[in-house]
């Protein structure tokens, strides 16, 4: 997953890629494809924004972030309109149809593969930091009661 304005990026030049395929009247499902994944992100990011993580939450600018994500949304929204206005001319509702059907499909990939790896990821940090705060907290109990201890005589 990317950030908002690199996915805005790659939105971008896919647009313009698929400008130059359809004019020229060639296939433009690999540009299809860049521009799905972009909104695809885009609309990971902007979930993910409603609930961020701990470590995010610490970290950043929720503003800024939201900020970035809601210009990523207007603007993606304008690209797909001017591509879905651009197919219907070229290839008719069929070719509207089968670009749709991209969208949902890369979704639905994303979703399986990459979002589900990175939730993965974002447990196994929560996880382990967890587990050293945990470890680190019972050594230094152990520590405090073995002073105690030794300051007493016992030990």
């Amino acid at each position: 997953m990317i950030d908002p304005l690199t996915a805005l990026s790659v939105a971008s030049t896919a647009v313009s890629q698929i400008r130059q395929l359809v004019s020229a009247g060639r296939d433009a499902s690999s540009a299809l494809s860049k521009f799905a994944g972009a909104v695809s992100d885009i609309n990971h990011a902007a979930e993910k924004a409603k609930n961020p993580s701990i470590w995010k939450s610490l970290t950043g600018s929720p503003e800024a972030e939201a900020i970035e994500i809601f210009t990523a949304q207007k603007k993606i929204q304008q690209m797909r309109t001017d591509i879905e206005t651009m197919l219907q001319y070229s290839y008719g509702q069929q070719g509207l149809e089968e670009y749709k059907d991209t969208l949902r499909r890369v979704k639905k990939q994303r979703e399986e593969t990459v979002y589900r790896k990175e939730k993965l990821k974002e447990a196994l940090i929560l996880w382990v930091f967890g587990i050293l705060i945990t470890v680190s907290g019972v050594a230094v109990l152990a520590l405090i009661i073995y002073f105690i201890g030794t300051q007493q005589g016992k030990w």
